[in-house]
């Protein structure tokens, strides 16, 4: 039986955004969950950094802000005294904003990602809010925006009840401000842009050649590892890595027998070190500064939407369309076209749920306790008798549903995008697409 999922996570033991970056001896402890405030849910703790001698102390409020994921998908307001600048992805950049006051400059560091409108910005700290952060709020105060995540912050361990009160009310003023700048934009103004990341992926995905549509991530990874077999790059790699062996096997044979054996052990060994090399040079190699699984998972995906008649759409302008429904994650790739088997159209949606990628400046997290990734169909139901009926339906295991109004999102969990494959997208959809038939027929029937 399938549940009402709760996408938005609040976990602070997740390192959802940089502030939350414990270090291999740091400690998250959890003070109070739930209604923290009116209108502001989440959780309060204290967190420690720890890493060796260097250790910060500070008082969280980890909360969410999903309706502005489309216009500021990542923002940092730092206490300059307390935090230099965070980690960043190898295809991202974190820019610095300078405001008209020379206070708040002076205290904080202001950063936004690159593709981020300036204008929007600078509408969310209207000269109120930067008045306000400047003069208002105590020492120490920070807060994060991370893929819809928002923590705010107060550097030490607060303790008595007031501190702790006076806390959950800065945190509540700072989501109400982010929501209510958030909620007022339109669709098609200020969304985030991604076109230069987007130019050279589809620069570069044309380095490898496939027969037919590849049947998972992986087998267009495997392609784009045998186009890089005979790049400079890669084959002096190899060549390292099989210099390695060589001298590896040479010396040990050498001293337990002779160096006759030693060299014989060690012509051998090479083609196996020159094969491992070879190997990770070709996984580990850029075209235009986009990665093999990257490359991959795009090409896949380009290609099932190319082959199933779905066309790509803007994951940004699909955000600002459903800000007010809760989704599991962020849109990585979105796939609009006709819902097989009713009257609907709809989007196929992948999602990632990995914002500690972002937190810690790297590309892929292997992680075994929990999914990284869904996917789902979205669609508009037009009408609240239908959503009624598939609210009551039972949903197959594995699947989730989320409605606002008449939108619904049926979703399950993958647990990563490098795990993508066409038949197990084609046994979602095809569920999707019979859960959506039930609940027209379900509607049409009397009584």
């Amino acid at each position: 039986m399938g549940t009402l999922g709760k996408p938005m996570s609040s976990d602070p033991e997740r390192e959802l955004t940089p502030a939350l970056i414990r270090g291999p001896e740091g400690t998250v402890e959890i003070i109070e969950q739930g209604e923290l405030a009116p209108g502001l849910e989440g959780t309060l703790c204290h967190h420690v950094f720890a890493d060796g001698e260097d250790r910060r102390e500070s008082t969280i409020v980890l909360t969410s802000v999903p309706e502005g994921v489309a216009f500021a998908p990542a923002l940092v307001c730092r206490d300059r005294e307390e935090h230099g600048a965070p980690a960043q992805l190898p295809a991202e950049r974190w820019e610095q904003t300078e405001l008209e006051s020379t206070v708040f400059n002076r205290r904080y560091l202001l950063l936004t990602l690159r593709g981020q409108d300036p204008v929007y910005v600078r509408e969310i700290f209207s000269p109120a809010l930067i008045d306000w952060l400047a003069h208002d709020v105590p020492a120490g105060f920070s807060f994060e925006l991370n893929e819809g995540h928002l923590v705010v912050a107060l550097a030490g361990r607060a303790e008595d009840a007031a501190a702790l009160e006076r806390l959950r009310s800065l945190a509540g003023e700072v989501r109400r401000r982010l929501r209510e700048e958030a909620v007022e934009e339109s669709e098609d103004g200020n969304l985030f842009d991604e076109s230069e990341k987007l130019a050279r992926i589809q620069g570069a995905l044309g380095a490898a050649s496939f027969d037919m549509p590849p049947p998972s991530v992986q087998a267009a990874m495997a392609g784009y590892r045998r186009a890089a077999r005979w790049k400079p790059r890669v084959l002096l790699t190899a060549a390292f890595w099989a210099l390695i062996f060589f001298a590896l096997a040479a010396l040990v044979i050498s001293l337990l027998w002779n160096p006759f054996f030693g060299i014989v052990a060690g012509l051998l060994a090479f083609p196996t070190g020159f094969g491992i090399g070879r190997m990770i040079g070709s996984s580990r190699y850029k075209w235009n500064g986009v990665s093999v699984s990257r490359l991959g998972l795009e090409r896949f995906l380009r290609e099932y939407a190319r082959s199933h008649d779905l066309e790509m759409g803007d994951r940004w302008r699909f955000h600002a369309r459903n800000r007010d429904l809760p989704l599991p994650g962020t849109a990585a790739h979105v796939m609009a076209g006709a819902v097989p088997g009713t009257e609907l159209d709809g989007e196929f949606v992948t999602f990632g749920d990995a914002a500690e990628l972002r937190s810690h400046g790297t590309e892929i997290a292997y992680v075994s306790e929990r999914p990284l990734a869904s996917i789902a169909t979205v669609v508009d139901l037009s009408d609240p008798a239908r959503v009624e009926a598939l609210r009551r339906a039972e949903l197959p295991e594995g699947l989730h549903l989320e409605t606002t109004g008449t939108k619904v999102a049926i979703w399950r969990p993958v647990q990563g995008n490098l795990l993508f494959d066409a038949a197990a997208f084609d046994r979602f959809r095809k569920q999707s697409e019979q859960l959506l038939a039930r609940a027209k027929r379900t509607e049409a029937q009397p009584g």
